[in-house]
C-alpha cells in the first residue's frame, strides 16, 4: 500500500483514498445541448467555463443527422455525392475547440432523426426505418472531418480537434426516436438499431476511428407493454432483442459479428424516486436496477456478441424539480441529496465509468399551452439552475457533495461520504466537516480537517455519532447539508 494511503487509514478520523470496489476513474459528465450548441458561441464558451469550475471532466453533445443533411425535408435523395456544407458544423467546431482549450473531453452522440430521403416507406417523419447504409456514410463523413487534421473551411482555416469518443443514436427504444418499435406484433426497433450500429462501427473503422471510445445503447429507462409502432419499448425487452436473446437469455436468432464497442450507454433516470429504489417492472432499468442491465449485457458477452464486462456509461441522469414542474417535479432539497446519493451509488460500482448530469439550466415551459395542460411542462426542468439563472440547492451539491445515513445507532461510527468535484483532478485537498446540533444557532467544526487523497476528489471518513445537520467546507464554499439522527 502507498505510504500516504496507509497513513490515511491509521490516523484517527482521516479520510480514505477510495472505498473498496470504487471506480477509480469515474468521469463527471454534463449534457446541455441548448447552452453548448444553440445559444451562440459566447454562451457556449461561458457555459464550458462554468462547467469547468464545477469540476466537469467531459461534456456529451448530440449531433443530429437531419440538421446536417442536404434537402433533409425532401423525400427524394439528392443525386450524386452528398454535400454537407461547412457552416452547419460551426457550433460543434466551436465547442470542440473551446473544450480542448479548457481541458474538457467531449462525447458526441450521433443520432437521428434521419433526413426524409433516408427513411423507409412513405412516412413524413425522420424516425421511420432510418437507412443504415446512408447513416454509415454520414458517420464516415464525420469521422474524416473530425480526424484532428481537417482544417476549418469556415472559421479561419484552423485545425478542428479530433472527436475520439462517440455514441450511436439516442434512446432507440423510444417511439419518438425510432419507428416502428413493434411491427405486426413483433419487435422491430432492435433490428433497426442493430443495423445502425453495424454500419456505424464499420464507418468509424474506415475513417480512422477504430480505436476510439464507441458506446452502444443510449437506452431510455422505461417503456410500455403495448406493442405498437410508436409506443416505447421497455429497455430489458429491447436489449434482449438487440442481442438476439430470449426470455431465458439463450440465443434466439442469428446475431452476426461481435460489436466491438468500448462501453454501454444508458439513461437510468429514477424519475420521482430516490436513486436506490428499484422500479417495479422487471424490464425497466433505473439506477437502482443496475443488475438487470448487467445480467443482459453479460449474457450477450458470454455468447461473444459484445466484449466482456462492458463498462457502464450513464450518459443522462437528473430530476425535474418542483418548483417549477408540478407533474414530475421533486422538492429541491431532495433533488440535491438524491444527485449526491446517485454519485455515491455509481462511484462504489466498479463497473460504472461515468455519470452524466442533464442539464445546467431549466427549459422554459411551452407557453403555447395553458398552464393546466400537461404539455405546458413538456420541456425539461432538471437543471441545476432555474430558467432565470438562479441556483437550485443542487448546484452547490453538484460542486461539493456529502452523503450520510439518516440514522446511526448509538456507539456506532457515523460514516460520511463526499466529493470535492470542483477541485482540480489529482491535487491533494482538505475539507473541514461541520455539524449543527438540533436547536443550535450555527455550524461548528467536527474534528480535524480531512485530507482528500482520491484523484478525483472523493472521500469517506468516520466521525463519532452526533445528531444534527452535517456539511463540509472547502475553499470558503459549503456542501449540501445532511440530517442525521442517533438512536
Amino acid at each position: 500500500m502507498h505510504r500516504r494511503s496507509l497513513l490515511a487509514v491509521l490516523v484517527v478520523l482521516a479520510s480514505v483514498a477510495a472505498p473498496a470496489g470504487a471506480h477509480q476513474r469515474q468521469e463527471s459528465v454534463f449534457m446541455d445541448d441548448n447552452l453548448l450548441l444553440y445559444r451562440g458561441p459566447e454562451r457556449a464558451t461561458a457555459t464550458l467555463k462554468e462547467l469547468k469550475a464545477l469540476g466537469v471532466d467531459r461534456v456529451r453533445v448530440t449531433l443530429h443527422w437531419h440538421h446536417f443533411a442536404p434537402d433533409a425535408t425532401k423525400k427524394r435523395r439528392p443525386r450524386g455525392d452528398l454535400h454537407y456544407g461547412p457552416p452547419v458544423f460551426d457550433n460543434h467546431d466551436h465547442l470542440l475547440r473551446e473544450a480542448r482549450e479548457l481541458g474538457i473531453d467531449v462525447l458526441v452522440n450521433v443520432s437521428g432523426s434521419a433526413p426524409l430521403w433516408a427513411t423507409g416507406g412513405d412516412h413524413a417523419n425522420g424516425e421511420y426505418k432510418p437507412d443504415p447504409v446512408e447513416f454509415g456514410r454520414f458517420v464516415e463523413m464525420l469521422g474524416r472531418r473530425y480526424d484532428g487534421r481537417h482544417r476549418d473551411e469556415n472559421q479561419g482555416e484552423r485545425r478542428i480537434p479530433r472527436i475520439d469518443a462517440w455514441s450511436i443514436w439516442n434512446e432507440p427504444n423510444l417511439g419518438s426516436r425510432i419507428q416502428p418499435q413493434w411491427e405486426r406484433g413483433e419487435p422491430k426497433s432492435p433490428q433497426i438499431y442493430r443495423r445502425l450500429v453495424r454500419s456505424s462501427l464499420a464507418a468509424l473503422e474506415r475513417s480512422g476511428h477504430g480505436t476510439d471510445i464507441v458506446l452502444l445503447g443510449e437506452t431510455a429507462p422505461r417503456g410500455h407493454d403495448t406493442k405498437t409502432a410508436t409506443i416505447s419499448m421497455r429497455p430489458g425487452v429491447f436489449l434482449r432483442e438487440l442481442f438476439c436473446l430470449d426470455q431465458d437469455l439463450l440465443p434466439s436468432c442469428e446475431f452476426g459479428a461481435r460489436f466491438d464497442v468500448s462501453g454501454f450507454a444508458h439513461h437510468p433516470y429514477s424519475i420521482t424516486s430516490p436513486p436506490d429504489v428499484p422500479h417495479p417492472h422487471p424490464d425497466d432499468i433505473t439506477l437502482a436496477d443496475r443488475d438487470r442491465l448487467t445480467t443482459i449485457l453479460d449474457a450477450a458477452a458470454g455468447l461473444g456478441r459484445i466484449p466482456p464486462a462492458l463498462p457502464l456509461w450513464y450518459t443522462e441522469y437528473g430530476y425535474q424539480t418542483l418548483p417549477p414542474d408540478p407533474i414530475r417535479g421533486v422538492q429541491p432539497a431532495d433533488h440535491a441529496s438524491w444527485l449526491v446519493k446517485a454519485e455515491r451509488i455509481t462511484f462504489l460500482d466498479e463497473r460504472v465509468a461515468a455519470l452524466t448530469q442533464f442539464q445546467l439550466l431549466d427549459d422554459p415551459p411551452r407557453r403555447n399551452f395553458r398552464r393546466t395542460d400537461r404539455r405546458y411542462w413538456g420541456t425539461y426542468q432538471s437543471g441545476l439552475k432555474y430558467v432565470d439563472g438562479s441556483r437550485k440547492p443542487a448546484y452547490d451539491a453538484y460542486r461539493l457533495g456529502l452523503d450520510a445515513p439518516s440514522r446511526v445507532a448509538p456507539g456506532q461510527p457515523l460514516r460520511l461520504w463526499g466529493f470535492v468535484r470542483a477541485a482540480p483532478n489529482g491535487a491533494s485537498q482538505s475539507v473541514q466537516l461541520e455539524v449543527r446540533a438540533p436547536g443550535a444557532p450555527g455550524f461548528v467544526p467536527a474534528g480535524d480537517p480531512v485530507r482528500v487523497l482520491h484523484d478525483r476528489g472523493y472521500f469517506e471518513v468516520e466521525r463519532p455519532p452526533q445528531a444534527g445537520e452535517w456539511r463540509f467546507v472547502w475553499n470558503g464554499m459549503t456542501s449540501n447539508a445532511v440530517a442525521v439522527t442517533v438512536g
